[in-house]
Formats: structure tokens, C-alpha cells, sequence
């Protein structure tokens, strides 16, 4: 798992007047809204006696511990002290804040201390807010880790073997060669993808195929496996899945999808059904799939051409590593967990001063 990038925390219409507890990275976080209705992210440890501030109370745009009622602004500064309220706060009695950005419906939180200039940015998904496009929008849960997620939504040669029920053609499983078009943060790749022909709903039996144009594609923020398909002349089918790590072997997923053509409201739960059971059939071999995490050395694997957008996508991620983002899990168990509380870093803390709690290991290169 990293720090520094960019994660979506929850939809938009999720985070009304309470507050919501959130698990990302293996640690944990309180989500709400200030006073304006700007979304707020704290770390969830109270730094007095360890309380989990997502089991208070908010009063203004401040969050009440439910242990001792002390208060942290957005900002996440103690402002109030109920046991001595004439006290000067000491300048400890703060906990992490995240910047969060709002976009596409959902909230986006940095987990990291970069400053502004040097964060990654969000991936383009404009067709979300394209008044042509119809999204429907739901979650799904792994007991699998983010990395396996990610490269199985990257990874079109399963799909005539686990898809074979759905959209993949065990038929013609053969792909054909394509380039991988590497950008800053992500990856994508135009293919042409064998598609069975479908008399409605149902496939024909005559064996029968069409060609889809095809781009998957990632973005480290998110982080986010894309989509686009063209399944005719003028329609257009858009993905967008953000993998959201809640721990190590735990991933929750955050998708939408659009469609250019046959808008109905009355097929959305047709498509919300058919998506999730695509995510049914990809959790059946990823809860088999050993080791459990994407292998650390090359040649513990053996990878050819058609993986060449999975390929891309360790890359990515190995150069983070080698920035010193990985966080150190192995650590984080044995020293922390049951014993010493840690947090992600935010951006407030390049600015010095005294904390009480400490960061969370990261890997070293």
C-alpha cells in the first residue's frame, strides 16, 4: 500500500450531516462536513486518550470525542477542552487533516504530506458529468488485495475463462498485439476485444463474434482502472473503478458506469446487476489466487506480451516504492498494531512543530 496519493474516501451524496468512520491503508479516519459543507478528513485517534472520534458527535464544524468531549476543527486542531476550558490548549492537541477534493460525485482525500505542487493529479472522467451519458454508480468488496484488483481490471486475457457467461468469448480468447500509451501517473492501451453475439440478452449459438474497440487504462490516484468501449456505431460505454485499500488483503471498490445509448432509467438495475456480477466472477479466482499479493520480484512469475498494460502498471508502482511511499505492513504489525498507535502523515506536518502520535513506517530504498 502507498501514501501520497490521491483515494476515493466515499460518494458524495454518502456524507450528509454525521459522521462517518472510513478504513483506508490499514488505518482509520472520520469523514465530515465543516459548517459550509466542505468535506473534512481527520485521522480518527484522539490524541488524549485514544478515543475514535467517528464514534462522537459533531458540533459545528468540529468533531466531539465521545470520551472526554474534547473538539477538533477541520483543520484538525483542538479547539475545546470541556475539563479545563480556560486552559491554553497545548500545541499537541491536534490530529492529522487531509486535504479532500470533491469531483466526478465522489470525495477524493491525499494521504500523504506532499505539498500541493508536487501531488498527483485526478484522472480525467468527464463523462460523469456529461448530461448525454447515463451513470449508474455502486461499491463492491474484495477479501483481496488492491494490487490483484487493479491488474485484473487491466487484464483482458481472463476474460473468454471468466467471463465466459457475460461478455467474454472462450471461442477466439487470442489478442492481438497493441501499444501501451504511458502518461505520468497511469498507462492506457487501444484493443479489439472478440465480443460473442447476443440476441438480446442471450448469446447465439452459432459461435458467431464482433470486434469491440477496447481502451483499458489506470491512474495511480484513486487509484483507478478505466474503460471506455465501443460497442456499435455512435454508442459508448464508459468504466471507471477506483480500488480503494481498507488494509492489506481487504479492497473496496467505487465504480460507475455510462452508456451513450438506451438512456432509460429502467435498465440501470439491469446494468447494476450485470456489473456486479462480472465483479462475482473476477472474486471467485482472486480469492484463490496465491501468493495473495502481487509478487515483489519479476521472476517469480512468467509474463508475456498480452500482459504488457499489467506490465506498465508494476512499474508505476515500483517507482513510487523506490520514492519511499510503500508502507512498511510487516512493521506496522509487528511494532505498532495492539501497541503504539501510527498515522498517515499529512501536509501540515512538513511545517514542524509537535505531534503526539507517531507516522507510519514506510519502506526505506
Amino acid at each position: 500500500m502507498l501514501t501520497n496519493l490521491w483515494y476515493v474516501v466515499l460518494p458524495s451524496a454518502q456524507l450528509t450531516d454525521g459522521l462517518k468512520p472510513v478504513q483506508l491503508l490499514g488505518q482509520h479516519f472520520v469523514a465530515f462536513r465543516d459548517e459550509v459543507g466542505t468535506a473534512r478528513l481527520l485521522s480518527d485517534i484522539c490524541v488524549h486518550r485514544g478515543g475514535a472520534l467517528s464514534a462522537g458527535v459533531k458540533v459545528g464544524g468540529s468533531v466531539q470525542c465521545p470520551y472526554h468531549g474534547w473538539r477538533f476543527g477541520g483543520d484538525g486542531v483542538c479547539n475545546h477542552i470541556p475539563a479545563q476550558p480556560d486552559l491554553r490548549i497545548p500545541l499537541r492537541a491536534r490530529v492529522d487533516a487531509y486535504p479532500t477534493i470533491e469531483r466526478y460525485g465522489w470525495i477524493w482525500a491525499f494521504l500523504g504530506d506532499l505539498p500541493e505542487a508536487e501531488r498527483p493529479p485526478l484522472p480525467q472522467l468527464d463523462w460523469v458529468d456529461d448530461p448525454n451519458v447515463r451513470v449508474v454508480s455502486g461499491h463492491f468488496d474484495w477479501d483481496a488485495s488492491w494490487d490483484r484488483v487493479m491488474e485484473n481490471g487491466l487484464d483482458f486475457a481472463h476474460a473468454p475463462f471468466v467471463h465466459g457467461s457475460t461478455f467474454g468469448d472462450p471461442d477466439h480468447p487470442e489478442i492481438g498485439g497493441f501499444e501501451v500509451e504511458r502518461e505520468p501517473w497511469g498507462g492506457s492501451a487501444l484493443m479489439t476485444m472478440r465480443r460473442p453475439v447476443r440476441k438480446g440478452w442471450r448469446r447465439t449459438p452459432t459461435g458467431a463474434h464482433v470486434d469491440v474497440a477496447t481502451r483499458p487504462g489506470f491512474h495511480l490516484s484513486g487509484p483507478c482502472v478505466t474503460l471506455e468501449l465501443a460497442p456499435r456505431e455512435g454508442w459508448k460505454i464508459f468504466i471507471v473503478s477506483a480500488h480503494t485499500p481498507v488494509d492489506g488483503g481487504r479492497t473496496r471498490t467505487w465504480w460507475m458506469m455510462g452508456r451513450t445509448f438506451m438512456r432509460w432509467p429502467l435498465l440501470d438495475r439491469r446494468v447494476v446487476a450485470s456489473n456486479l456480477k462480472i465483479f462475482n466472477q473476477d472474486l471467485v479466482v482472486l480469492n484463490k489466487v496465491r501468493p495473495e499479493r502481487v509478487p515483489d520480484s519479476w521472476l517469480q512469475e512468467v509474463s508475456i506480451k498480452s500482459d504488457a498494460l499489467q506490465i506498465a502498471f508494476r512499474q508505476k508502482i515500483h517507482a513510487l516504492e523506490e520514492r519511499g511511499w510503500r508502507i512498511d505492513e510487516v512493521r506496522v504489525e509487528r511494532e505498532f498494531t495492539g501497541r503504539t498507535a501510527c498515522v498517515v502523515p499529512c501536509p501540515d506536518r512538513r511545517e514542524g512543530g509537535p505531534w503526539a502520535i507517531e507516522t507510519i513506517p514506510i519502506i526505506a530504498q
